[in-house]
């Protein structure tokens, strides 16, 4: 179970979304409700309001009809795509979660690994951490060359004390069942083989579903920096304030 419960957290920090996407971050990205500001020495320079109304430095920027129409549509594709990082996060802890259940239903004793629940909600609250502060999402400058380093050693970390606790639970279960003059060794090693088996069916589904989805959101964010050059072109202004480069 510990090697399972290891290969579906570490989708959490969609490591291998880093890895591959080849979209570099220049500048910190905040999106509060349907504004989007682009963040430079920790103080917002750019900002697209909820009506697509584009302000630097807190001073409107006049617009014709051109530029505002490729100011809408990218500021809707920021909105949409952004996001989602954080919707990988949870689709990882939730595999992890789901096959929890399932070890703690089989033995029939999710008391036995209360202590393992409670320890991947401690690293999802973690990884939204990351993408949410203060209410905003927010998307740090250089974030896909970082989060493979910072994110591996805190997931290291974590799995350390899950592990523990999951052998600890996994002891307790058996425990019981020995107390209870339950367990039949033979039968036992029967129901492991299919627990196992079902669990790694469940694994390869669901973390074929992940990578679909964070390969989805990698081909939409290099649509959205291939926009942004577009973008650039039609209002000059925004070059200053670039979001993405591939």
């Amino acid at each position: 179970m510990k090697k399972i419960l290891a290969t579906c957290l570490f989708l959490a920090p969609a490591a291998a979304f880093a890895q591959s996407c080849p979209v570099d971050v220049q500048n910190d990205i905040h999106i509060a409700g349907e504004q989007v500001s682009v963040y430079q020495g920790g103080q917002p320079k750019m900002m697209i309001d909820e009506n697509n109304q584009v302000y630097i430095n807190g001073e409107r920027l006049e617009l014709d009809a051109i530029q505002q129409k490729a100011v809408d549509a990218y500021s809707h594709g920021v909105k949409e795509y952004l996001p989602q990082m954080a919707d990988i996060a949870d689709d990882g802890v939730g595999i992890a979660s789901d096959i929890l259940n399932e070890v703690s239903a089989r033995f029939d004793s999710k008391e036995s690994f209360a202590k393992v629940e409670s320890l991947i909600d401690d690293y999802s609250q973690k990884a939204q951490q990351k993408f949410y502060q203060d209410g905003e999402f927010v998307m740090p400058a250089d974030i896909f060359s970082t989060v493979d380093a910072d994110w591996k050693q805190e997931f290291e970390q974590a799995m350390k004390h899950v592990s523990m606790e999951s052998l600890s639970g996994l002891f307790s279960a058996l425990s019981q069942e020995m107390k209870n003059g339950e367990l039949n060794f033979s039968e036992l090693q029967q129901q492991f083989a299919e627990l196992k088996a079902s669990i790694e069916e469940k694994v390869r589904s669901r973390s074929g579903e992940v990578a679909n989805k964070a390969n989805d959101l990698c081909d939409s964010i290099k649509g959205l920096a291939e926009e942004e050059k577009e973008l650039h072109r039609v209002v000059p202004a925004l070059k200053d304030y670039q979001m993405f480069e591939i």
